[in-house]
């Protein structure tokens, strides 16, 4: 049944009213990354037609190509996925006069790591975990909190295959 204007029952519509969550992926083991790199060269440089246990490739294209897998794996297991839900400037400043005579900087991470819900975090942990991972992939989580807090939340199925039209060469 389609709810009219007249029958719509906005309270239990605000019940069930969430606010945006954002999440990132940080890995714990990026080190690897120089590694697969120095592998696909010598993958992209080796002739498939060397598949052999020979000493220029020492042992070849597909051993090359197991060890790669390998450390994809070990790579994509290190994945971390964290959830962050954005504040309201009132929630800020109630946190910021919890916290008086924090630097700017301080008072960042306690915000950031109040902001965190998966997984729970405290903000020495999070400091931590800046120096530990580098701005490459720490910077994903204030970026995450801001769309967060300041974005109207949309979907995006842009990854996803198109299906295909008789107008564009498919079926």
């Amino acid at each position: 049944m389609t709810e009219t204007p007249q029958d719509f029952d906005f309270d239990a519509w605000l019940e069930g009213a969430e606010r945006p969550v954002r999440a990132v992926t940080v890995y714990q083991k990026a080190g690897l990354i120089g590694d697969l790199d120095a592998l696909e060269a010598r993958i992209l440089a080796a002739d498939d037609s060397e598949d052999v246990d020979g000493p220029s490739m020492a042992g070849g294209v597909t051993k090359l190509r197991a060890e790669y897998q390998r450390l994809a794996h070990q790579f994509h297991d290190s994945a971390l996925t964290i959830k962050v839900q954005g504040h309201d400037e009132i929630e800020k400043a109630e946190i910021a006069r919890a916290n008086p005579g924090l630097t700017p900087h301080d008072l960042g991470y306690i915000i950031l790591a109040d902001a965190i819900t998966e997984p729970k975090i405290t903000p020495e942990q999070l400091k931590r975990l800046a120096k530990k991972v580098g701005d490459a992939q720490f910077d994903q989580i204030p970026a995450a909190y801001h769309k967060a807090s300041k974005e109207i939340p949309a979907v995006s199925a842009d990854f996803l295959p198109q299906p295909s039209t008789s107008g564009d060469g498919g079926e």
